[in-house]
């Protein structure tokens, strides 16, 4: 008689959850050091010009300033991209609204330790007044959230984690702003959950940058990102289940014990 073959449960991806991009460097295939996507990025220390979207949306990450594309650098188990602190930066197409809700899930690192603005680990922006953002504060490693959209009359809102501190390590952070609140979590611990001034206005057509940002308070710095995904206005966002999983997916890339 022949024995059954029984399977476990597919393993959990990102994509479970429908995100509008999801950037994984240790994505195979992924990243190329030019955005055109020609020559390939094989090895630890290799710019990055292109950064493809895992999702099947195709909202790319690009860079087409040779000096201000960042850097693939890996230890050999895990993946990050690398930005210099000076002027580097990516960014899509401009393809998305400036609304909420907007849900954010990362791994980062700090490496910048001096400056007391922000450092835009993402956002999605027009100008430097009508945006929203989720960055840290350098020197003492500090998240931050901010959101403003004057062009509809939406004064800024500019938001800390009171007291957790992130000593430069890694860590993994989801942002979940909706009509009028933000939450913010730090390895699973939620650091942040108060009020904002953005509710449902909206600006559409817009850019998602990745380092060097334009919403107010922007500042250059040094970082890694070991991960992104993103949930636009446009789509169904995760519920608490998921998130817990995108964190432990995100968690297992980035190096943190949740």
């Amino acid at each position: 008689m022949r024995r059954r073959t029984e399977s476990g449960p597919a393993a959990f991806s990102p994509l479970n959850a429908s995100p509008s991009v999801f950037f994984d460097p240790a994505q195979p295939g992924g990243l190329f050091q030019d955005p055109a996507g020609t020559v390939a990025v094989t090895q630890d220390n290799q710019p990055v010009g292109l950064w493809q979207d895992c999702s099947s949306n195709g909202h790319d990450l690009a860079q087409p300033v040779s000096a201000a594309r960042p850097t693939y650098r890996t230890d050999g188990v895990l993946h990050w991209i690398e930005s210099d602190g000076v002027d580097d930066g990516l960014l899509t197409e401009a393809v998305f609204d400036v609304q909420n809700p907007i849900t954010m899930v990362l791994g980062y690192q700090m490496l910048s330790t001096s400056g007391t603005a922000r450092v835009n680990l993402a956002e999605i922006s027009r100008t430097s007044t009508n945006g929203m953002s989720i960055g840290v504060r350098p020197n003492i490693d500090r998240l931050q959230y901010y959101s403003r959209m004057s062009q509809q009359g939406v004064s800024a809102t500019n938001v800390a984690s009171p007291s957790v501190w992130g000593n430069h390590a890694r860590h993994v952070v989801t942002v979940q702003a909706v009509a009028g609140r933000v939450t913010a979590r730090l390895d699973g611990v939620v650091v942040i959950d108060t009020g904002q001034k953005l509710t449902t206005q909206s600006i559409a057509a817009q850019p998602l940058r990745v380092g060097l940002g334009q919403v107010t308070g922007s500042i250059p710095g040094a970082f890694r990102l070991f991960g992104l995904q993103v949930w636009t206005a446009a789509v169904a966002h995760p519920n608490a289940a998921q998130i817990t999983e995108l964190e432990a997916w995100v968690a297992a890339r980035t190096g943190v014990t949740l």
